[in-house]
């Protein structure tokens, strides 16, 4: 017997879902769906389970997060229900779901969101505030005459270990929900699939070049691959500023790499600005406040990294500093909400599609010894 939540599309709504009660259950969503198969179909089965407040369905099944709402079954609903739209709107409410202490709630609500926002922005100001050197060098750009190393360093390692706890705890409820006692799979079999996970669905997002709108999957992978890439420009400028020397000429590569990284994060994400401000998609009509914060972020942190790398690259001192320190702001909205807000969707999916991987492989072994 399946728990009922009487009150669970209500909820759904409030996370951006447009009008699910006009669906009449014809199956067209589904048909039209480029990823849907047969052994994981949405999203009608998504809707259904919504408009019959079937919860736990939704928050144990990966459906969710096979969807890249490439908007084709909004576009050609007969009924204007918008089922792309339940399928973001559903994935709000489960991210909320899994949340430490529902402390998602924050982000996904409306003043409450405009607060922490403004609170996390204030606190991060306070630091740079505090701890910055008001005398740095003028003569050539030095982002470590401005802001310390070793308080980069202590602030770093308090952050990582805050995204990490809340990040493992939050993956392990997902992984409860998801798993299955009954299908006894080998750590070998697990280890085959996270690597076809990691590269085909996060490093190259294969299922997402399936949808018809190739612009979109370019400038998402841009968004992934210029985000790692400052992040790892801003580890080996660290690292070779802490293991070998401030003025070592090894510093030219995180500089390349992260005006490279900037220009393709401000890519995939102006794309994505562009067409949410002027193109009015399917997918974009009726975004959830989430996800604009989340892309202006996504930009900001790219901008001010190719600012930054641009100012030190032509000693230009206070603009650099200036950059540098809306950087640090920007980095640390970002990441420290990783785990609550729209970014979640990066660790949640590649766990989601990693569990079905495993578990769809292991069924076709048995299915082929019967």
């Amino acid at each position: 017997m399946e728990k009922v939540n009487p009150d669970f599309l209500d909820n759904v709504k409030e996370m951006g879902a447009f009008d699910i009660s006009a669906c009449y259950s014809c199956g067209n969503c589904t048909a039209v769906c480029p990823l849907s198969t047969e052994e994981y179909s949405f999203p009608r089965k998504m809707i259904r389970y919504s408009m019959l407040g079937i919860e736990d369905k939704i928050l144990s099944g990966p459906e969710l997060w096979q969807c890249y709402y490439c908007g084709e079954c909004t576009d050609t609903c007969p009924r204007e229900a918008d089922p792309g739209g339940l399928m973001m709107a559903l994935r709000r409410y489960t991210i909320r779901q899994y949340s430490v202490g529902k402390i998602a709630d924050i982000f996904y609500g409306g003043t409450s969101s405009v607060i922490a926002w403004v609170f996390l922005s204030l606190v991060a100001i306070a630091g740079l505030v505090y701890f910055h050197n008001p005398t740095p060098n003028l003569q050539r750009v030095d982002p470590l005459s401005f802001i310390t190393l070793d308080f980069l360093h202590y602030a770093g390692m308090v952050l990582g270990i805050v995204i990490a706890f809340f990040a493992i705890a939050q993956l392990v409820i997902m992984w409860r929900s998801l798993y299955k006692d009954e299908m006894h799979v080998t750590i070998g079999e697990w280890w085959q699939s996270f690597w076809d996970i990691l590269i085909n669905e996060v490093f190259i997002q294969k299922t997402f070049n399936e949808c018809e709108d190739k612009n979109r999957y370019w400038a998402h992978l841009a968004l992934l691959w210029g985000f790692l890439g400052l992040f790892l420009a801003t580890i080996l400028a660290f690292g070779i500023d802490f293991l070998i020397s401030v003025d070592s000429g090894l510093k030219i590569i995180p500089h390349v790499l992260g005006i490279v990284s900037g220009l393709v994060l401000l890519y995939g994400s102006g794309y994505y600005l562009y067409r949410r401000y002027f193109i009015k998609d399917s997918y974009s009509k009726y975004s959830h406040h989430s996800d604009w914060v989340f892309i202006w972020l996504m930009f900001l942190a790219g901008l001010t990294g190719f600012l930054l790398d641009l100012f030190v690259w032509i000693n230009l001192p206070w603009p650099a500093y200036i950059a540098f320190a809306v950087h640090l702001v920007v980095v640390f909205d970002l990441l420290l909400t990783a785990p609550f807000a729209k970014f979640a969707h990066a660790m949640y999916r590649p766990l989601a599609l990693w569990i079905s991987k495993t578990y769809s492989n292991k069924e076709k072994v048995q299915q082929a010894q019967a």
